[in-house]
């Protein structure tokens, strides 16, 4: 039985949501490094944080905008699961 459509709108707000904080806070957060490494100054920081932040807000924006225009396209997926560590073998260390 397929989903009625009020319930795939709201999945896709939801995936548009999730897009945006993501992309915003890579942007926020690349922003920050880079700033940090290459400015002293407080208000060049901070310009370039802000900059870093919108680039990363107009992509989720243009990729939502995308997916709304276009329903056969899907979002592109993000997991955290692709940035968990490997797990570490406890118990007998051969020396």
């Amino acid at each position: 039985m397929s989903k009625p459509s009020e319930y795939k709108m709201s999945e896709m707000w939801d995936k548009c949501a999730e897009n945006f904080f993501v992309r915003s806070g890579t942007g926020l957060l690349s922003g920050a490094a880079v700033a940090l490494v290459f400015f002293r100054g407080g208000m060049a920081r901070t310009a370039v944080t802000s900059l870093a932040t919108g680039f990363g807000a107009g992509v989720s924006y243009v990729e939502c905008k995308l997916a709304f225009e276009h329903p056969e396209w899907k979002l592109a997926p993000f997991s955290f699961k692709k940035f968990s560590l490997p797990k570490m073998p406890v118990g007998d260390k051969k020396e």
